[in-house]
């Protein structure tokens, strides 16, 4: 597993590059996560100026085999403003995904009704019942090649494995998705060395929570790589 990148800080937030098979926070003993990375680079600088650890806040999360952009804030003032953006729809958000098979379309909008099984703890895609959440996504594709399409992806809602079970539903499981794929798209995940799904938060914009100027952080996704030899 690549070590967390910091890709921006200031005084009130950081915009780190989550490595796929890191957790976001509440990793297992033994195990470093995101928030536990974070915490403990902000004390090293902070050295023995204080005794309380630092604040560390995430609004959002990404899946553990999920790499990509997260913001940490380090205020509460600030986290309490990003939240109310993500809240309000006020932020964007893409993602890059390559998915078993041949998508037909070269661009198109996915709409569902998402329930999560508490039995499984998956999500699944279900009719418009009281205890169902609205999905929604725009999908582009950008190129097609051994047997799998590689899309830019517009999250408009955020919902629990939203894109990962929006996509197998459809018919084209993201490859190395164990609880989404298929025998075939992990077929694919074992022959190119894959340990991880092939989904990645590229590119997320915001507004600064203090200074209010619009902003945005990308990062190349490392699954790329396996598709381009």
């Amino acid at each position: 597993m690549k070590r967390l990148e910091y890709i921006f800080e200031d005084k009130d937030i950081i915009v780190c590059h989550k490595p796929a098979g890191m957790a976001t926070e509440g990793a297992r003993a033994g195990q470093m996560d995101l928030v536990s990375s974070v915490r403990n680079y902000l004390a090293r600088k902070d050295g023995s100026k204080s005794s309380k650890p630092p604040y560390v806040g995430t609004v959002y999360r990404l899946d553990q085999p999920v790499e990509g952009v997260v913001v940490v804030c380090k205020t509460k003032q600030a986290a309490s403003d990003l939240a109310r953006q993500i809240k309000e729809h006020k932020t964007d958000k893409y993602y890059y995904a390559v998915c078993y098979g041949a998508v037909p379309e070269e661009k198109g909008h996915l709409s569902d009704y998402l329930i999560r099984n508490l039995d499984t703890g998956l999500a699944e895609v279900t009719e418009n019942t009281a205890d169902a959440k609205k999905a929604e996504l725009d999908y582009e594709v950008l190129w097609r090649k051994k047997g799998c399409t590689f899309l830019r992806i517009k999250l408009l809602t955020g919902r629990f494995h939203q894109i990962r079970v929006q996509m197998a539903h459809m018919g084209f499981p993201i490859v190395g998705d164990q609880k989404y794929g298929n025998a075939e798209s992990m077929g694919v995940s074992k022959e190119l060395g894959l340990s991880n799904v092939c989904l990645c938060c590229y590119k997320f914009g915001f507004k600064h929570p203090v200074t209010k100027k619009k902003v945005s952080y990308e990062v190349e996704p490392e699954f790329l790589k396996s598709f381009d030899e």
